[in-house]
């Protein structure tokens, strides 16, 4: 099991605009650094990202009275011209707008046959998202040693950019707080973190 550890923040098209010309390296950025930004080691990815999330139960406060994990999804990935599912639990806790997750996540050759199981098992599809994203991993001088996966991401026709951490040796206290400076960095403003679920975003809940 991985901890995980990121903020996602909603952009405007000006916003998405710049970032997006950052991870092609048309501009820099002072203090963070592409890995493997040299061209001929550029680690750019391009994803297109499918997520169906199933659960037992009908409504929200059902799935938290049985403990249900907050994240029981097939993700279907397509990239470089491949196709990968992957089946995730996550358990999610949210400390000032910012996500600490443990998450169990492992390949499947065929999605179909979990779908299968989950119908036989009592589950049910209750909601799905698709997530068109580029990333890359970048490094941040106030926090050394400490890999940032930064994506850009259009889901569901919404502009966010997600930072992530998967750590499981360091601080959880200063690497929210090195996430915080990372965005600031980015000359975004973390006060503008959205701490909602993708489901509660996309059914327009009030943060």
């Amino acid at each position: 099991m991985g901890r995980e550890i990121e903020i996602k923040i909603p952009l405007t098209s000006e916003e998405f605009d710049r970032l997006y010309d950052f991870i092609c390296l048309k501009q820099s950025i002072v203090g963070i650094t592409i890995i493997g930004d040299a061209e001929k080691n550029y680690k750019r990815k391009f994803f297109l990202k499918k997520d169906e999330y199933f659960s037992r139960y009908d409504k929200e406060n059902e799935r938290r009275e049985n403990n249900e994990p907050q994240v029981i999804r097939i993700r279907t990935q397509d990239f470089e011209n491949e196709r990968r599912s992957y089946f995730t639990i996550k358990r999610k806790v949210v400390e000032d707008g910012i996500e600490v997750n443990k998450e169990d996540e492992t390949f499947i050759e065929d999605a179909e046959v979990l779908r299968d199981f989950f119908a036989l098992a009592g589950y049910s599809k209750w909601f799905s998202k698709e997530k068109k994203a580029s990333g890359v991993f970048c490094t941040f001088n106030l926090l050394e040693g400490v890999t940032f996966h930064l994506e850009l991401e259009i889901v569901n026709e919404l502009k966010y950019v997600e930072i992530e951490v998967t750590d499981t040796k360091g601080s959880a206290n200063d690497i929210k707080e090195g996430l915080t400076q990372f965005v600031k960095a980015l000359h975004l403003d973390p006060q503008k973190k959205d701490s909602r679920s993708w489901v509660e975003i996309l059914n327009g809940k009030i943060n």
